[in-house]
């Protein structure tokens, strides 16, 4: 499969290619390989009961050492449409989303495993690829690319034909079940965040919204209030000073003149007594 425009990487797909090249390159190592890919490894089993919680995440950065292959594809299509995905989003989001799609993957995986064969390992970043790839055709469907640099075929056409392939095979019961339900697991995951994320923003920002207009009311209910208690119990002790001066006001009223002074500072203005 081949994208046609000539592409740089953006910063966040260059940082994300280049995690992958340095795990892959510490998994190549005599000795401390087979420890890399054992530590960092998506298994249900360690992941539960021994409370190994990094694995959902770490396992999107290891791939098989045997199948460069395996590493060369998920980094091409990440930089094929990674980079005008981060583009279009931003950086932050593009990250986000990248990890949401990868864990998300890996749960698909983990529940799979978990009530099949919980001691089976899953590596590989092919769950979070595919869901940028799953991104980008939702907003390119019409895109095409060269299927094995050779079949010209929609982006959305693409997408689609590889969840079916994935549902396929994730069901037929056999060792190689393991990649392709992360493969679907991603696809769906990205499915779900087009699909449901901009209605969940919209909410939230709502919420967040008349969150603001209720405490923007309140503010403005303080204010008239202090204004009022101002009015009637402020206003009347400094009519008495200046007609008494200090020494006619009782404790209590001096002690409420000068709380005044520190709350109500602002309402002084345009008065001849400013407490101090």
């Amino acid at each position: 499969m081949m994208y046609g425009q000539t592409q740089k990487f953006s910063p966040y797909v260059k940082g994300i290619v280049i995690a992958n090249v340095v795990a892959f390159i510490m998994q190549l190592l005599p000795v401390i390989g087979d420890r890399v890919t054992s530590l960092g490894a998506l298994m249900p089993v360690r992941t539960i009961f021994n409370f190994e919680l990094w694995r959902p995440v770490s396992y999107m950065f290891l791939h098989s050492p045997d199948m460069l292959f395996h590493i060369l594809f998920n980094m091409l299509i990440l930089w094929w449409f990674g980079t005008e995905l981060e583009d279009l989003w931003g950086g932050k989001k593009f990250l986000i989303f990248y990890f949401i799609c990868g864990v998300g993957a890996g749960f698909f995986s983990f529940l799979y495993l978990f009530f099949g064969n919980p001691y089976v390992m899953v590596i590989g970043a092919s769950g979070a690829v595919l869901g940028v790839l799953t991104a980008y055709a939702h907003y390119y469907p019409n895109r095409q690319v060269l299927l094995f640099f050779i079949i010209p075929i929609k982006m959305r056409m693409l997408v689609i034909g590889y969840a079916f392939f994935s549902v396929f095979f994730s069901f037929r019961g056999h060792s190689g079940n393991v990649s392709h339900m992360t493969h679907l697991g991603g696809i769906l995951v990205a499915w779900l965040y087009l699909r449901f994320f901009p209605l969940i923003q919209s909410a939230v920002e709502k919420l967040a919204y008349s969150r603001e207009v209720k405490r923007r009311k309140e503010r403005e209910a303080q204010a008239v209030n202090r204004k009022k208690h101002f009015e009637q119990v402020i206003d009347p002790i400094l009519e008495k000073i200046s007609k008494g001066g200090m020494e006619s006001l009782t404790p209590a009223e001096k002690k409420l003149l000068e709380k005044a002074g520190r709350v109500d500072r602002d309402l002084f203005r345009g008065k001849k007594i400013m407490p101090m």
